[in-house]
This record gives structure tokens, C-alpha cells and sequence, in this order.
């Protein structure tokens, strides 16, 4: 069963800000994401690698993000077998690059 924080996630998306254009971090629902989109995303809670999960029935979880590794899973606050004490990934996706914030642009 998804996490009800597994919802949204991390999508590195790319801005033209002052002219230059920059990559950063913007949290997105999971909700509507295309499939091209299961690339250049990420954990909220831990910034490690998730894979993009389809509600496959009427009745079934809607769409969410599963941890790739089962160790980010175990770990992580939105993970489906946490074990309740939150650590950041070992293997982040785009570690030091900027979350989005609407405020800078």
C-alpha cells in the first residue's frame, strides 16, 4: 500500500530565471505524472531514487513514488517499511542542487 507522503516527490525541472536558465528541485504531485516523467525525480523526505507507481484499478492506491532501494524504504519517513528512524539516502539523487522556490525567482 502507498504511504500517504509518497504523493508527491522531487522533479528536476529547469527555469530561466534573469535570463540564464538553471535546473532546480520542484516538489510535484504524483497525480497526472507522465511516464517520461519517472526520470530526474526523487524522494521528498530522503532525496534518494524512486520509481514513479501507476494506480493500475478503480479501487487501487492512486498514483505514488516507491523507493528504488529497499535500504532508502527502511530509513525514510515516507517509506513503506520504516522502521521510525529517519536518515537521509545514502545514494541521493542531484545531492547540493537547489529546491525550487518560488520566492527566488
Amino acid at each position: 500500500m502507498a504511504h500517504d507522503k509518497m504523493y508527491e516527490c522531487q522533479k528536476m525541472t529547469k527555469f530561466k530565471i534573469n535570463g540564464e536558465y538553471s535546473q532546480k528541485w520542484k516538489n510535484v504531485a504524483t497525480r497526472g505524472m507522465s511516464k517520461g516523467d519517472n526520470q530526474n525525480i526523487r524522494c521528498i523526505h530522503c532525496h534518494g531514487p524512486v520509481v514513479l507507481a501507476r494506480q493500475q484499478q478503480d479501487n487501487g492506491p492512486p498514483d505514488h513514488v516507491r523507493h528504488y532501494r529497499s535500504q532508502d524504504a527502511k530509513y525514510c519517513e515516507g517509506g513503506s517499511t520504516f522502521e521510525g528512524v529517519h536518515r537521509m539516502s545514502t545514494t541521493p539523487v542531484g545531492p547540493g542542487l537547489p529546491i525550487f522556490d518560488e520566492e527566488s525567482i
